[in-house]
């Protein structure tokens, strides 16, 4: 028997207990539009967090370095000027604080799971938002060595940061022949 709604008689509820609702074929193109839908938003912020711009190493390069070595951290050049005698002014852009991260990949997944993938929304705006951009200008001899560096360089790294990367090469480092390893507490 089928329900028509606008019978008198007839109730809502009558065809949820047949297992219709009001919408064509039912409720299982309902819910399977529903699921694909979830699942069309899930891990975009796991992906964002997977892939970025790794972050240069300020620590490869410096005054007397190659041009090479410089591209091989920053990329190429945006901009490149010619100067007087020779000099070339080249300007870099990079992106800083959006390296590849599985760690907090892996942090988004499981609180993607834990809230059943209401976090993916909120989730994917905080991993659009990482990073920031930077710029650096290098000035070139005639040879493609660097003769000045201006623009963006890290801070150094604080006193507790310090100390806390020499107590790390204790432990990851074998101590030189006739020295013994530090007694673990």
């Amino acid at each position: 028997s089928s329900v028509h709604f606008g019978e008198i008689g007839t109730r809502p509820v009558d065809a949820a207990r047949e297992g219709t609702v009001n919408t064509p074929g039912g409720m299982l193109p309902t819910i399977a539009l529903g699921i694909l839908g979830l699942l069309a938003t899930t891990g975009c912020s796991i992906a964002m967090a997977l892939h970025g711009n790794p972050e240069p190493n300020f620590q490869a390069f410096e005054v007397g370095s190659t041009r090479k070595q410089v591209e091989i951290q920053l990329g190429a050049a945006q901009t490149s000027e010619t100067l007087e005698s020779g000099k070339r002014r080249d300007t870099y852009r990079y992106e800083i604080g959006n390296a590849p991260n599985g760690h907090r990949a892996l942090m988004n997944l499981y609180i993607d799971l834990a809230t059943l993938f209401l976090y993916e929304l909120p989730g994917t705006v905080i991993e659009a938002k990482m990073g920031h951009w930077e710029e650096s200008q290098i000035i070139y001899d005639r040879q493609d060595r660097v003769l000045e560096i201006h623009g963006y360089r890290p801070p150094p790294p604080s006193s507790i940061e310090q100390a806390s990367q020499e107590a790390q090469k204790q432990f990851t480092h074998p101590p030189p022949a006739g020295q013994e390893k530090p007694a673990q507490k």
